[in-house]
């Protein structure tokens, strides 16, 4: 009997060591790029992942000889592989002929306008391609002209995402007068390029006449009040256009006014992002008589605008009689505790609003407080930001209580604001009682091993939360220590599956010779655990590969994915091998990717 046990583990460990010489013999010879294309190729896989993989001339060739016969794959992701001209042309010809391909990206490969073009000559001829990305390539206005010609005669193309492509005036216009004959096209990415108001105008006459188009993001360009102008004069007679992005584009307060007036009139549109356009409280004011009488809006984001507490006085107005929104952006607004106060009355109510982000302003205790009284009210907020807002101790004592209340939240987000480990406390009590919430941000905080501890104490009892985040506490061995006994003392995972889906604790004081014991004491399912920026060394690394990997044959990890971070802690070049090495042997015999990050 014993001899049988001994021989099965020993024949074990040599198909471990076979398959390990096997996998890396063929990784030097033919490099990570053609091991995956030959890998999707061969076993009818729908994606190939060929991104930072730095594809060769001789791979792309190979990758095209395949797709002539291949009917299995569907999305080819090539982003930021250093493609050649070569390669490019390459792909262009096998893009032409493919008819089963439905996505590709090509994003971050500087291919300039000549490489462009031999992609606009394959989308000449494609008749099944629905989405191409082409991001910081610059294309410039000269590889638009070409790309534009393709796009008049394309009867296939939903998506295509031109952003961080340096493209200007003469280039909008030149995809205005392929947008007025197109009608497949229902997304268009402009981020990030030099579009100012000419071109603005150009392409608002596109959104006259063009009936397919339900995205556009000009985020990001050069477009102000007249370009802002045009574009709000297009709202009024667009009746397909659901999203529109111009967020940092200095519109000012006459460009929100124009905005305004689209939106009293306009019928489809759903969510508009004006963050960062310097609007001002009296830009606030007109958006928020436009929301009195607007049916259709879903969401805005109004973030970055300096709307204050006299513009979150109007927009709360709006909100008691505004029935239809349901996310709405008030960021780095310097609105206080005043502004909040309105605000604050207007959510006890609100009967559609489910998400709304209040992030680095002046809130302070005065406002927590007022927000705590609303979200006892609230019956429909799933998602409430409030990271950088001076709430420390008594606010989080205050939203505490409320979470004891209110059935309906399932994110909240208390990143710096100066919460110690008394705040942490009356945070873990509520989660001893609230069955809702599913991600909790206590990251930038100073709570410390006793605030961790606190927490710990309500992990062993709380069934619902899925995200933890505590980086940058101050906590230290052990108080990682007493969040790794919880975990294991918590949930049932025959009940139970993926309880915790991240567990961050990245930035704190974590040392290698304790960090094994989270893994070696969590029971639980965990797709991902963050401990960069810590004092892990590469023994503390090998341990918690160890420890992982016997979680995962004991039957604790139920996950296949799973992945730990270690980034920037004290592990070299020799130890990041070893660890790599140990898991590949690990990974190819059990079937399943666990991952560490080094």
């Amino acid at each position: 009997m014993l001899s049988t046990v001994i021989n099965f583990f020993w024949d074990f460990f040599k198909r471990i060591l076979q398959y390990f010489f096997r996998i890396e013999a063929i990784h030097h010879i033919i490099g990570e790029a053609e091991h995956r294309i030959i890998s999707a190729l061969t076993n009818d896989e729908g994606d190939l992942d060929l991104n930072r993989t730095g594809v060769s001339d001789s791979s792309v060739d190979k990758l095209a000889a395949g797709l002539k016969t291949n009917r299995s794959l569907q999305k080819i992701s090539m982003n930021d592989c250093n493609l050649t001209p070569k390669g490019v042309a390459i792909m262009g010809k096998a893009i032409k002929g493919n008819r089963f391909l439905k996505e590709i990206k090509f994003n971050y490969n500087n291919i300039g306008a000549s490489g462009v073009g031999k992609i606009a000559k394959a989308l000449r001829v494609n008749c099944c391609l629905l989405s191409i990305e082409l991001s910081s390539n610059k294309i410039g206005d000269d590889g638009l002209k070409q790309l534009a010609g393709a796009l008049k005669v394309n009867k296939s193309l939903q998506k295509i995402s031109l952003k961080l492509n340096h493209i200007g005036n003469d280039g909008a216009a030149i995809l205005a007068a392929a947008l007025k004959v197109n009608n497949t096209l229902k997304t268009i990415d402009l981020m990030g390029n030099i579009i100012g108001d000419d071109g603005a105008g150009e392409l608002a006459g596109a959104l006259k006449v063009n009936h397919n188009l339900e995205m556009i993001d000009l985020g990001n360009n050069y477009i102000r009040s007249d370009g802002a102008e045009k574009l709000a004069e297009a709202l009024k007679v667009n009746k397909r256009l659901q999203y529109l992005r111009i967020w940092r584009n200095s519109s000012g307060t006459t460009g929100a006014e124009k905005f305004a007036e689209a939106l009293k009139v306009n019928q489809s549109l759903h969510v508009l992002y004006l963050k960062g356009n310097s609007i001002g409280a009296y830009g606030a004011e007109k958006i928020a008589e436009a929301l009195k009488v607007n049916q259709c809006l879903k969401e805005i984001d109004l973030s970055e605008n300096n709307i204050g507490n006299d513009g979150i006085r109007r927009i709360a107005e709006a909100l008691e009689v505004n029935n239809f929104l349901t996310m709405i952006n008030l960021g780095k607004n310097n609105i206080g505790p005043n502004g909040t106060s309105k605000l604050a009355e207007a959510l006890k109510k609100h009967p559609s609003l489910e998400r709304i982000y209040l992030n680095s302003n002046y809130i302070s205790t005065g406002g927590s407080q007022k927000l705590a009284e609303a979200l006892k009210f609230n019956r429909v907020l799933k998602l409430i930001d409030l990271s950088s807002n001076i709430i420390r101790d008594y606010g989080a004592e205050r939203l505490a209580a409320a979470l004891k209340v209110n059935q309906r939240l399932e994110s909240i987000y208390f990143g710096c604001n100066s919460i110690r480990a008394y705040g942490a406390r009356m945070l873990a009590d509520a989660l001893k009682v609230n069955r809702f919430l599913k991600t909790i941000d206590l990251r930038c905080n100073n709570i410390g091993d006793i605030g961790a501890g606190e927490l710990a104490q309500a992990l062993k009892v709380n069934q619902s939360l899925q995200v933890v985040l505590l980086m940058n506490n101050d906590i230290s061995d052990d108080g990682a220590t007493e969040l790794a006994a919880a975990l294991k003392a918590g949930h049932s995972l025959q009940k139970i599956k993926s309880i915790f889906q991240d567990f961050v604790l990245t930035s704190n004081h974590i040392r290698g010779d304790h960090a094994e014991m989270l893994i070696g004491r969590m029971r639980q399912s965990i797709q991902k655990i963050d401990l960069a920026c810590n004092h892990v060394s590469i023994d503390g690394a090998l341990k918690l590969a160890e420890a992982l990997c016997f979680n995962h044959r004991a039957g604790f990890g139920i996950e296949k994915r799973q992945e730990i971070d270690l980034r920037y802690n004290k592990i070299d070049h020799n130890g990041r091998k070893k660890v790599e090495n140990f898991l590949k042997m690990f990974n190819a015999t059990e079937d399943c990717q666990i991952k560490i990050l080094t």
